[in-house]
C-alpha cells in the first residue's frame, strides 16, 4: 500500500519541504519538493540566537510551505528543527509563531535523532551494504557522523562543527584562508573529534558517504569538470574518484571568495560554506585513510519521510 507523506526539514541554512508517496518497499515517489535558502543561522548561529531578519525569513518560508501543502490537500506534516532552532534562546518563540502563522507544529530533534534520520536516508538510497561505512552530514549548525552498515548503526555522534558556525568563527574576509587559521581549525577538529577517531579505529569503516548539500556541490563540480552526468534531483548517489575529490578539496581550500564565485556548479549559498565543508572533509579523509568516497543525495528529509516518525 502506498502512503502519501509530507515532511519539513528546518535546517540552519536551508528549509526543505518534501511531499511524496512511499510504497511498502520504501521507494520514494516525489510529488512536490521545495528548498529555500533561509540562512536561519545568519548573524546568530554562534550567539545562540536567531537574528531578526533570519527569523522573519524562516516564518515566511513556513507560511509559503503551508500554502504549498494546502494546494496538495495535505493538513498533516512532520516538521523537525535542528541546530539553529535547538540552540537558540528564541527557538521556542519561533516554534510558537510557526504554529500560529503557518499552522506547522515543529518538533526539535537532538543531534543523535538527526543522525538516525540521516542513516535512514542513506539506507533508503541503497548506498549501504555489508561493509562498514562512515556517513558524514555537514549541516550549517552541526555535523553528524554515523558508523554503520545496511543492517545497523554501530556508532553515531553530532558535533557543533557546522559550516555556518565554522565560517562565523574563522573566516570573515574574501581572501584565501590563512595557513595559521587553517592550523587553528585543524586543532579545533582534533580536540573535538577525539571519540570519532577512536570509533573509526575500532570499527574500520571502508567507505565515506557524504550526505547533504556540500557533497552534492562536490559531485556537481567534479561531474562538470569530467563532463559526466550528475543530477541530484534524479540520482541517489555519485562516486567520487579519490584523486579528483582530493584535488578539488585542495582547490577550494586554496581559493579566494571570488574564485569560488566563479566555480562552475557551485550555488551562491555555498560560496563560502563550501570552504569550511572542504576543510572538514579533507581532514576526515586524511585522518581516517578512507579512499572510497561517495555522495548520497538522500539525507535527513528522505530519512524522515521513510521513518514511522
Amino acid at each position: 500500500m502506498t502512503k502519501q507523506k509530507a515532511v519539513i526539514d528546518i535546517g540552519t541554512n536551508t528549509f526543505h519541504l518534501l511531499i511524496a508517496n512511499v510504497d511498502e518497499q520504501q521507494n520514494i515517489d516525489i510529488i512536490h519538493k521545495n528548498t529555500i535558502a533561509v540562512k536561519l543561522g545568519e548573524g546568530g548561529v554562534n550567539k545562540g540566537h536567531i537574528a531578526d531578519a533570519a527569523y522573519k525569513r524562516g516564518i515566511d518560508a513556513l507560511v509559503l510551505f503551508r500554502k504549498e501543502l494546502s494546494k496538495h490537500n495535505i493538513k498533516e506534516v512532520k516538521a523537525t528543527a535542528t541546530a539553529a532552532v535547538r540552540d537558540a534562546s528564541n527557538g521556542k518563540e519561533f516554534i510558537a509563531e510557526a504554529l500560529e502563522k503557518a499552522q506547522i507544529q515543529i518538533t526539535i530533534i537532538d543531534g543523535l535523532k538527526e543522525a538516525e534520520y540521516i542513516y535512514n536516508g542513506a539506507k533508503g538510497a541503497g548506498v549501504l551494504n555489508d561493509k562498514t561505512s562512515l556517513i558524514m552530514d555537514i549541516g550549517g549548525g552541526s555535523v553528524e557522523f554515523i558508523i554503520c552498515n545496511q543492517n545497523q548503526i554501530f556508532w553515531k555522534q553530532s558535533y557543533q562543527l557546522g559550516a555556518a558556525r565554522l565560517l562565523a568563527d574563522y573566516y570573515q574576509h574574501e581572501n584565501a584562508i590563512e595557513k595559521s587559521t587553517l592550523e587553528n581549525i585543524h586543532q579545533h577538529f582534533s580536540n573535538t573529534l577525539i571519540n570519532l577517531f577512536e570509533a573509526v579505529k575500532t570499527q574500520h569503516p571502508k567507505k565515506l558517504i557524504g550526505t547533504a548539500g556540500s557533497f552534492d556541490s562536490f559531485a556537481t563540480i567534479i561531474a562538470l569538470k569530467q563532463q559526466v552526468l550528475f543530477n541530484p534531483e534524479t540520482m541517489k548517489s555519485f562516486e567520487l574518484n579519490y584523486p579528483e575529490i582530493m584535488n578539488l578539496l585542495d582547490e577550494i581550500i586554496e581559493s579566494t571568495h571570488q574564485q569560488r564565485l566563479a566555480m562552475q556548479g557551485l550555488i551562491p549559498l555555498r560560496t563560502d560554506m563550501i570552504l569550511m565543508a572542504a576543510i572538514l572533509t579533507q581532514f576526515i579523509i586524511k585522518r581516517t585513510h578512507i579512499e572510497e568516497v561517495i555522495t548520497c543525495t538522500y539525507s535527513l528529509k528522505e530519512g524522515l519521510i521513510l521513518s514511522d516518525h
